[in-house]
């Protein structure tokens, strides 16, 4: 029988899960999270109120500085990077237990829907904080772990890698600050492991190196007096108070979003080095070290913040490893029971979930309320998959009521769109303003319009005499109209556009025109 060529079957993976992606990215409208970081490359600063800079940057890389600004283009960045990501995988995988660890390491990974669509499809910042976790967590093994104790040049490899891993980690950081929890994984590693490492300079150096890359952070906040840092440490105060809602979401989001057939595997996994050890002490050391302590901050903090819930994946993603090792092992045994057979049925969980759910969002399958009721029902308020479609009919739509508004006299040609949250105002931003030749401005508090309360000052800010349209949707918990009726000295309904789906209402659009602004509100 022909010995399975491991290398080239990871090649083949990773053709077939791009190939995935790309038929994800030209499919899918932005999500609102995703126009959000649009505007990162649009009005590309050091760093942000709420995020770090380095999805604005990949963005920028990627679309030629927005010259390709379509939403495939947008996420050429995430597809790319997913792309290298699953290659890093094979060589982590490889190092800890040779070729069919990391290929099966790989399928795994190829297998998560956080690590393939989250992190390999949709521009998010976890598209390059994966890429750079992977490219640390590759220099940590190979710096921590030495290859040969009696050679020297494995010694200095050794040095040069774990300095390495603090290029990459402080990317990461860059990418997303949760990142900085690598470094809380191997000082318990340090600690508890390998206290030798202490007595490291190259490690010290390592550290103060990712610190250096968080400098275009600080000078941002330097001259927009230190806000961001405020807003960021207000995430990780306990002072806000016990959460079940959030607590319970950190403990179901990221079970669901790495797969649960994955979780199931690697909690085998676990349970199984017990009985026999299938990689040696230092690598699942390593592993724990830096997975463990991640995910149990992260879910202590969720508790008092969701901001935290996505970082509980990262700790995940080192188990990943144990999984593709424990894999090899049976298969080395021929012992192919329930946990090979759970593989396959990982990836069958991936793709029905994967072409179901694209499915839905065009054909609404799942649907369950098709009934139009009163004017004034909350059309599509539970199905979240609606920030995802109608965006281009309606985009169409509003241009042609902008256009006959300013034809006719009811609308200022300056006139913009009015947003109060800082996901819907990029929304409207990308499909809504872009296409028609109009912009979008925030009002509210900063907490709530984030880059947009930088964005509207850029655009001359808000003035008395301006008019501005008001999109309201269905699936809103907050109208504006009120706000408009005591600002402006008149709201007028411009038209309600209804969004279908197989000719059914799953959307309503309600668009104001806010006309003349009397006074500014109270910041």
């Amino acid at each position: 029988m022909k010995k399975f060529n491991y290398t080239k079957g990871v090649l083949f993976l990773i053709l077939i899960s791009t190939i995935i992606r790309v038929v994800l990215a030209l499919t899918l409208e932005l999500g609102r999270e995703e126009a959000y970081y649009w505007t990162f490359a649009l009005y590309p600063e050091l760093s942000n109120f709420d995020q770090p800079p380095m999805i604005g940057w990949f963005i920028q890389l990627f679309t030629n500085n927005l010259y390709f600004n379509g939403e495939f283009f947008l996420r050429l960045a995430s597809i790319i990077s997913g792309s290298a990501s699953l290659w890093i995988v094979f060589i982590i995988g490889r190092r800890i237990k040779g070729e069919s660890a990391g290929f099966y390491s790989a399928l795994l990974f190829s297998s998560s829907f956080y690590l393939t669509v989250i992190s390999g499809v949709l521009i998010l910042p976890e598209a390059p904080q994966t890429l750079f976790y992977l490219l640390s967590l590759y220099f940590l093994i190979e710096g921590i772990i030495q290859r040969d104790q009696n050679c020297e040049e494995s010694r200095f490899i050794c040095k040069v890698a774990l300095i390495m891993a603090g290029v990459f980690i402080g990317m990461a950081m860059l990418s997303k600050f949760s990142s900085i929890l690598l470094w809380l994984g191997v000082f318990i590693y340090a600690l508890f492991y390998n206290r030798s490492l202490f007595k490291k300079g190259e490690l010290y150096l390592s550290f103060f190196i990712s610190l250096l890359f968080l400098i275009p952070v600080y000078i941002w906040n330097f001259r927009n007096s230190f806000i961001g840092i405020d807003y960021l440490s207000g995430l990780t105060h306990l002072s806000q108070g016990f959460s079940l809602k959030t607590f319970l979401q950190a403990l179901y989001i990221p079970f669901l979003l790495n797969n649960p057939i994955n979780i199931f595997i690697i909690l085998v996994s676990l349970n199984y080095y017990r009985i026999k050890h299938y990689i040696t002490d230092s690598y699942i050391s390593l592993l724990l070290s830096l997975s463990i302590p991640v995910i149990l901050v992260s879910i202590v903090f969720s508790a008092f913040s969701e901001s935290f819930i996505y970082a509980i994946s990262l700790g995940v993603s080192p188990l990943i490893f144990l999984a593709g090792a424990y894999i090899t092992t049976l298969v080395s045994e021929r012992a192919r029971g329930v946990l090979t057979q759970s593989l396959k049925y990982s990836v069958f969980l991936f793709l029905v979930v994967i072409i179901l759910g694209t499915v839905h969002i065009y054909t609404g399958l799942f649907n369950t309320s098709f009934l139009l009721k009163n004017p004034d029902h909350k059309i599509g308020y539970n199905d979240i998959t609606i920030d995802r479609f109608g965006w281009r009919r309606l985009s169409q739509e509003f241009g042609k009521i902008r256009e006959l508004d300013i034809a006719m006299g009811k609308i200022s040609e300056r006139s913009y769109i009015l947003e109060f949250d800082h996901k819907a105002a990029a929304q409207s931003d990308y499909y809504l303003a872009r296409p028609n030749k109009t912009i979008v401005k925030g009002i509210g508090s900063v907490e709530q319009i984030r880059k947009y309360a930088w964005i509207t000052k850029k655009l001359g800010g808000i003035k008395i005499g301006e008019s501005a349209y008001y999109i309201e949707s269905s699936r809103g918990n907050n109208s504006a109209v009120e706000f408009g009726k005591k600002h402006f000295e008149r709201v007028e309904k411009a038209s309600v556009i209804y969004i279908k789906r197989m000719n059914k209402p799953v959307v309503r659009y309600n668009i104001y025109r806010f006309i003349n602004l009397k006074e500014l509100p109270v910041s």
